[in-house]
């Protein structure tokens, strides 16, 4: 999964100690960055000055926060305590600075505003709009915080991450910023996909196991928009691509398993895990026990 950076220079930004960064590319119009930013120091000082550019900032709280002095253009800004889940949206046309008293564990997204319009355009329905949630409007976002903890393992071993499934989460977080902090209507949609469109897309999944394969990619050979093709996949399948995808994985995994006599790296290679160790760890999870184990019960 791509690591690169986008033009928001996370850690430099906050002083943080610990960053862990994917950047999604399911957009034509620019990358979206996915960062979680830590630092278990308290005192950590003011936060680094930006460059304006039409472009958000949304925040997930994964611990309590409310130790910090704001500021925006230069005036005290007015902001509540954080819990856990908590949102924040900020718009990074305006200075926004912080002296940061307490340590912080959040979850960053860099959200440019030709990803929103792009996103709306692909959905069907008007224009984003600009996202408001500021600082003292801050509250728990059931639907972020979910899609943030999802995105965890990702960025603890981006190395693991399929494309597929960081575009797919992207894609859910646009849709849900544009709906509830913006001004999206999406048009109301039925219907699946129609058989072609669906044997293609299984066919272009399975011959990329290790899901380095662009939703873009995917809707594109079904002739569908991004949205229309997860939605109607999902529909058809009832799970999204990514999922289908993991469980295909599991299930070849699992042949190779009862009727042959390959290692477990072989294995893992032939159905896309990035190595034996994320093999033996998502089967595990999967199954309730290893693939050593589940092997010798087969026989």
């Amino acid at each position: 999964m791509d690591q690169s950076s986008t033009s928001w220079e996370y850690s430099a930004h906050m002083h943080a100690e610990v960053t862990q960064t994917i950047v999604s590319n399911a957009l034509q119009a620019s990358p979206i960055g996915i960062s979680r930013v830590q630092s278990a120091r308290r005192d950590n000082g003011l936060t680094e000055p930006y460059q304006l550019e039409a472009a958000y900032l949304v925040v997930l709280q994964l611990k309590p926060f409310s130790e910090q002095d704001l500021w925006v253009d230069g005036k005290p800004a007015p902001h509540r305590p954080s819990s856990v889940g908590t949102l924040i949206i900020y718009d990074l046309d305006r200075h926004w600075v912080s002296n940061l008293r307490g340590s912080y564990d959040c979850l960053q997204f860099y959200v440019p505003q030709s990803a929103l319009d792009e996103t709306a355009e692909d959905i069907g329905g008007r224009r984003a709009g600009r996202l408001f949630h500021p600082p003292h409007l801050a509250t728990i976002d059931p639907t972020v915080h979910q899609l943030g903890q999802a995105l965890l393992p990702a960025l603890a071993h981006p190395e693991c991450a399929s494309r597929l499934f960081v575009d797919h989460m992207a894609l859910a977080l646009h849709a849900h910023l544009s709906k509830t902090y913006g001004s999206l209507t999406p048009p109301r949609l039925r219907g699946g996909l129609a058989p072609w469109q669906e044997r293609r897309a299984k066919e272009m999944m399975l011959a990329h196991m290790d899901g380095d394969l662009p939703l873009a990619e995917l809707a594109q050979a079904c002739g569908l928009s991004r949205s229309h093709f997860a939605r109607a996949f999902r529909e058809t399948t009832g799970l999204p691509p990514h999922r289908w995808l993991m469980q295909a994985r599991l299930d070849r995994a699992k042949d190779y398993l009862r009727t042959s006599t390959l290692l477990l790296g072989q294995i893992a290679h032939l159905c896309g895990y990035a190595d034996q160790s994320h093999f033996t760890r998502t089967f595990s999870r999967a199954m309730g026990c290893s693939p050593v184990a589940w092997r010798r019960l087969q026989a």
